[in-house]
């Protein structure tokens, strides 16, 4: 008598593979949610960088510490912070004084521990 139809380790078989597909697909379908997440806030903070050097620009100035500074600004962008320091840079010794300041300005959004952008710049300063 001839039996007709599939065996037991075959369907199991069967089904382990398309388990395996399908567990592979969602795990590149989660992956590429993910990137296009990341993508999406470093084009949102690209545009906050825009908005802050809109309203805060960098000019020449005979003050660099008191003029450039930005506090954090979080009306740019809702969830973004946009921020302005700056620093004197390091004098080497026997080195005339070059009026050089390192401006660095960060946008920051989430926690901001891991997630930001920053800009680093020399400005000098007028006499």
């Amino acid at each position: 008598m001839r039996r007709c139809g599939f065996t037991l380790i075959e369907i199991l078989f069967a089904t382990m593979i398309l388990a395996f597909g399908l567990i592979s697909l969602m795990t590149g379908v989660g992956n590429c949610a993910a990137m296009m997440t990341l993508s999406r806030e470093y084009q949102q903070a690209q545009y906050v960088f825009s908005l802050g050097e809109l309203k805060y620009p960098v000019e020449e100035s005979k003050d660099v510490e008191k003029d450039l500074v930005v506090d954090p600004d979080t009306e740019l962008a809702e969830g973004y912070t946009f921020e302005r320091t700056v620093d004197e840079k390091k004098k080497e010794t026997n080195v005339e004084d070059d009026n050089l300041y390192i401006v660095r300005t960060r946008v920051t959004w989430g926690t901001g521990e891991d997630q930001f952008e920053e800009l680093v710049r020399y400005v000098r300063q007028v006499k």
